[in-house]
């Protein structure tokens, strides 16, 4: 998740977004740069994601990556490198919302209580039918915050995020307790949510996803 500088204008966004994917597609199995939309939590103004075949096809781009994002007109970046396997979809229907949340647990957790919180999230698209393809990984290395896991999911619609994932009785019985600082379950200590629109699938797809003409949100 990229936040810029208020000071930022059009050409300096954009320009992160041209060099982002010049730099990472030739080498990634698929490119997503797209503005976030309203909503988000520590969202940032871009979501960037990049999907590689291996782990030494992404150590060859992070210095040119790490170069593009440190300029004065990003104020923020909140990143994580995972390895994971995608869950597909029990419905067919065509994507047109990407959802991440970047979660950071409590080191002091038990493990016993970390597995069973990764295996409620986990298990959510079996309660809630408005999510698509997800997948929820550990996190290998982050940056910005201590990040534990990263949890990603896509919608038909920002509908299926916002009502049926949010509002469902299994979130707040199972998950939110993990969340919330009120109840004695609380092991998640910092997030990002953040989603932006998409094409197509993103989890698992295979071809960079176009992204000309986009406007990064102020």
């Amino acid at each position: 998740m990229i936040s810029f500088t208020d000071t930022a204008d059009d050409a300096a966004r954009d320009a992160v977004v041209a060099g982002l994917r010049d730099a990472v597609e030739p080498h990634a199995r698929s490119v997503l740069v797209r503005p976030t939309l309203p909503g988000g939590i520590r969202g940032g103004d871009l979501v960037a994601k990049f999907r590689f075949d291996s782990e030494s096809d992404w150590r060859g781009v992070e210095n040119a990556v790490d170069f593009l994002l440190w300029v004065p007109t990003v104020d923020q970046i909140d990143g994580v490198t995972y390895t994971g396997a995608v869950r597909p979809a029990s419905v067919a229907s065509t994507p047109t919302v990407y959802r991440t949340l970047l979660v950071a647990v409590d080191p002091a957790t038990d493990p016993d209580l970390v597995a069973q919180f990764e295996a409620e999230t986990a298990a959510m698209p079996d309660y809630i039918p408005s999510i698509g393809a997800s997948q929820l990984s550990r996190v290998r290395e982050s940056c910005g915050t201590r990040w534990t896991h990263v949890w990603e999911q896509e919608y038909a619609s920002v509908d299926g995020l916002t009502g049926p994932y949010m509002t469902h009785p299994y979130h707040w019985a199972h998950v939110d307790r993990w969340f919330d600082p009120e109840r004695a379950h609380r092991i998640v200590t910092g997030l990002c949510h953040s989603f932006c629109a998409i094409d197509g699938p993103v989890l698992g797809r295979d071809r960079p996803v176009p992204v000309a003409g986009d406007q990064p949100s102020a």
